[in-house]
């Protein structure tokens, strides 16, 4: 039996969500798949709900990881193991309409597409719904402004990812712009979703940490914005993915706890001077980490006079 999709799930500490997920996976209505799930040293009891299903479905795979790798390579090792003709991404706390695989499945062979891309809906923990985005900017727009949400779609394995090496770095923005770049096409479905399921520990949570930002945030950002700069894109394009580089420099800034702001301008302000400046077009370093500080959201002017005293900023 060929298999016509490959679905990679890394898997850290979901022991709450991962039932969920894999039943959703499981019992697609295409079933020619595989589940490649990846363990990434999970501490919970993860694993152990990954073998249980893995002895009722043998199309289940698990690659058990002795050491924390983060998903972006949890993500590349299921990539180089999967047989499917596309590929899938469901994280272990998610889980995907009954027919997401055969609607997308059938889409991109109807469309002769590289890369169908479903429908999403946002719910918390409790199953409402919070949010729903639609395909209405790619459909009216085109490929390039398939932005975020990467697994609300399946990619063709040997023409687009095996053929340009398409890989993850940091996460999924930095493969996304690659797959995006490198597809002959974007198809949409309406009528079909992928269910994520948002939470605290979710990564785009309103709960940042400096380091978190850090590698998140400013990672993409910055890959993002050498990406754009050493690949073809017309103007229009090129605008669009530089305000996506602004809104990942500011958005977790202006989350972080107010005694992370101080060191935080240092950081976004070498950023800026040494990727993109934002039209901050500031020669003083000094007085750029100044703006910044004033610009995020939780400063006042107070604790602007006060760090400023206190020679932090």
């Amino acid at each position: 039996m060929a298999i016509k999709v490959s679905i990679i799930v890394p898997v850290y500490n979901v022991e709450k969500y991962i039932s969920k997920c894999l039943t959703s996976l499981c019992n697609q209505t295409l079933k020619d798949i595989e589940i490649i799930a990846i363990n990434d040293k999970s501490t919970d009891s993860s694993l152990d709900i990954l073998k249980q299903f893995a002895k009722k479905d043998v199309r289940i795979k698990i690659i058990n990881k002795t050491e924390n790798q983060k998903t972006a390579k949890a993500r590349n090792n299921g990539i180089d193991i999967a047989k499917g003709e596309y590929l899938a991404f469901v994280d272990g706390d998610d889980y995907i309409d009954l027919d997401f695989c055969e609607k997308l499945y059938k889409t991109a062979k109807q469309n002769n597409a590289d890369i169908a891309k479903a429908m999403v809906k946002v719910l918390d923990e409790k199953d409402i719904i919070q949010n729903t985005f639609n395909n209405d900017s790619v459909e009216k727009n085109g490929k390039f402004f398939f932005w975020g949400r990467m697994w609300s779609a399946i990619y063709n394995r040997e023409k687009l990812i095996n053929k340009y090496q398409i890989k993850f770095f940091i996460d999924f923005f930095c493969f996304q712009i690659q797959a995006v770049y490198y597809s002959n096409k974007v198809a949409c479905c309406n009528n079909t979703y992928y269910n994520y399921v948002r939470h605290e520990n979710s990564c785009d949570s309103d709960i940042f940490t400096l380091e978190k930002w850090q590698r998140l945030n400013l990672g993409h950002a910055n890959f993002i914005y050498q990406w754009i700069n050493t690949h073809f894109y017309n103007q229009a394009i090129y605008n669009f993915y530089l305000e996506k580089v602004k809104s990942l420099y500011f958005y977790g800034f202006n989350k972080l706890e107010i005694k992370d702001i101080p060191i935080a301008t240092h950081i976004l302000a070498e950023n800026m001077q040494n990727y993109y400046n934002c039209g901050f077009n500031m020669k003083s370093i000094k007085k750029l980490r100044r703006k910044l500080f004033r610009l995020n959201h939780k400063t006042t002017f107070k604790l602007y006079i006060k760090n400023i005293i206190e020679n932090k900023i």
